[in-house]
């Protein structure tokens, strides 16, 4: 997949620390701030300073260039060090709460934030498949990471941005907004229902569905064709049911009847489309599935 150049060289730091780390008593805690306090899948992870595997990799050595070239690459380096965190937010850091409250973050404030939640995937939101390509355009100045907490109601955006396709990926600001005032905010509620209610699963799965299996191997090995709605409780991977980590590269919501959600793993190639439709009732369907 395009959009990892640097993720070798980054596993192989993990790797060398790793085995640094080995026989030494980390003093990992946990702070949770919980936006969703129903759910523990919520939770944001908040760490010790200088407790993770890449922090002492970044301790003093420079970054290197190809970093900031796709955003997915800074986003890995981001959200395994604390030290990076720290060289790479505009502080004082501008806050906005739901409330309206604004405030700033000092860098002796800061607490590492996982921009990932912990999890080896992240959930893209798109309005088509071309829009994809955004994911490794290399002219990119602004990107958000958005924490969307399905049972709350509440987006958490991370806003990042850089002056130049050659200047550094800074965290800029972050800000929190109501369902209300998201653009695919109908969406996000229907699929609340379909994550967690197999029963609203079966109503709203298209029969037949569509149904793409690509090789791991091969790009070019790929089968087309359908399978019915029982047979979809047998292929369907287990999807995010209490928050959704979307990254927006700048991609727009134009077309609020049709939502694409690409679920993509950060450390390999997994990546599952699911192509939501809606029709002239207002009932969404999943009509396309790839694996």
């Amino acid at each position: 997949m395009k959009g990892k150049r640097v993720f070798w060289t980054l596993m192989g730091c993990l790797l060398i620390v790793a085995c640094l780390h080995h026989n030494h008593d980390s003093k990992e805690s946990f702070d949770l701030q919980q936006a969703d306090p129903d759910e523990e899948q919520a939770d944001s992870f908040l760490y010790e300073a200088d407790t993770l595997l890449l922090d002492e990799a970044y301790k003093d050595a420079p970054l290197p260039d190809s970093v900031d070239q796709v955003f997915d690459d800074f986003l890995f380096l981001f959200d395994n060090s604390n030290r990076v965190q720290r060289r790479r937010i505009q502080f004082p850091l501008p806050v906005e709460e739901l409330n309206g409250k604004h405030y700033e973050i000092q860098q002796s404030e800061w607490s590492y934030r996982s921009m990932t939640l912990g999890q080896d995937f992240c959930t893209v939101l798109w309005n088509s498949r071309p829009q994809m390509a955004l994911a490794n355009d290399t002219a990119l100045l602004k990107a958000r990471v958005e924490h969307i907490y399905l049972h709350s109601r509440v987006v958490e955006a991370f806003e990042f941005k850089r002056d130049s396709k050659t200047s550094p990926w800074m965290l800029a600001a972050k800000r929190a907004v109501s369902f209300d005032d998201y653009p695919l905010h109908e969406f996000l509620d229907f699929y609340r229902t379909f994550a967690t209610d197999s029963t609203c699963q079966r109503r709203h799965v298209q029969n037949p569905l569509l149904f793409t299996i690509s090789s791991e191997d091969s790009e070019e090995d790929v089968v087309r064709g359908t399978i019915d709605v029982d047979q979809w409780f047998e292929f369907a991977p287990e999807i995010p049911q209490a928050v959704l980590v979307n990254i927006n590269y700048g991609q727009l919501y134009n077309n609020p009847n049709r939502v694409v959600l690409q679920m993509r793993g950060f450390r390999d190639s997994m990546q599952n489309l699911f192509v939501f439709q809606r029709d002239a009732l207002g009932r969404w369907r999943l009509t396309e599935f790839d694996n």
